[in-house]
């Protein structure tokens, strides 16, 4: 399907209020103009600011530390810097994706490894949840997944809706730049509808999720408040789950998205399970090549009843 991209939110903009976030889209606007073979370049001096913020490092290292506990300590540090420089990269990324992404431009052209996985999966006439994470750029992952062989199928992107209005609109002009639509990431109904008729549904859901929803899973071996909506949508509408990721392969340079086999059992029926498997799968896209996931995200912020705290517990 041809995407109908939303309108550039040029009003809501040019409110006082929403400068600093036009400041950051002309930012955008010129990294656009460079190729993409420039960009880690370009993200130097990005991550290096961001290494310089000390939350950014502490959250950073107490993940690392939690999550791969048995890695040497100057390994884990190795890591960690890495990682930053990952994040920067993909935060200029997103910015090129956003202003300069046009399916056939040789900046975006995607490769991709297990598509016998998506064949099979959209030959069965089910929809589609593509599994993801905060691993590389997110941003590129989506324009990369626009180009899967999926015929007339929909793909729909799911995001946490802002609270701010201007950064809403924002984020809807961007990723319909690639997606024929985005929805809450809350509205299970119309995800689940959705995938019933088909859609192909992007979702990275590592992100910390705490309250109603929820349930304690281990990821990486250490409890985290998981949201169970993955399950509860694959169940209302008899979806299949790929895991997947975007991966740059170290012996061509080249970015692709891989494309692992379904869930196998997914939904069970029992949500500690199912939000158990669910990290399980994205804990395999990230173990073994650690360093473009986003440590920097505070996954463990809330804890169960009697477990010691993972930040700032030194």
């Amino acid at each position: 399907m041809s995407t109908s991209r939303a309108p550039f939110p040029t009003r809501e903009l040019l409110r006082p209020r929403n400068w600093p976030l036009l400041l950051l889209l002309g930012i955008g606007r010129i990294v656009s103009l460079f190729p993409r073979r420039a960009i880690p370049a370009l993200s130097r001096p990005l991550a290096a600011a961001l290494w310089l913020w000390p939350k950014l490092r502490s959250v950073t290292r107490d993940n690392l530390g939690a999550c791969l506990p048995d890695l040497p300590e100057a390994e884990r540090e190795r890591i960690a810097r890495a990682s930053t420089r990952h994040v920067a990269a993909s935060l200029l990324m997103a910015l090129k994706t956003w202003f300069s992404y046009r399916p056939g431009h040789p900046d975006f052209a995607a490769e991709f490894t297990g598509l016998e996985h998506f064949e099979a999966a959209r030959d069965t006439g089910r929809g589609i949840i593509l599994l993801n994470c905060h691993y590389n750029s997110t941003e590129l992952n989506g324009a990369f997944t626009a180009q899967l062989p999926r015929g007339d199928r929909r793909f729909t992107g799911l995001y946490r809706a802002p609270k701010h209005a201007a950064a809403d609109a924002v984020l809807h002009w961007a990723r319909t730049g690639f997606t024929d639509r985005i929805l809450s990431a809350r509205d299970i109904r119309g995800i689940a509808r959705g995938l019933k008729e088909g859609d192909v549904t992007w979702f990275a859901t590592d992100l910390e999720f705490a309250g109603r929803g929820s349930v304690w899973a281990d990821f990486f071996g250490v409890p985290a408040a998981t949201s169970n909506s993955l399950a509860r949508i694959a169940r209302m509408s008899d979806a299949i789950v790929l895991p997947v990721r975007l991966r740059r392969d170290p012996r061509t340079g080249r970015d692709r998205l891989e494309i692992s086999a379904p869930l196998e059992g997914f939904p069970s029926g029992d949500e500690t399970a199912d939000a158990t498997a669910m990290n399980a799968a994205i804990a395999a896209l990230i173990a073994d090549d650690p360093a473009p996931y986003w440590w920097c995200l505070a996954r463990f912020s809330h804890r169960p009843p009697g477990a010691p705290p993972v930040y700032g517990a030194a």
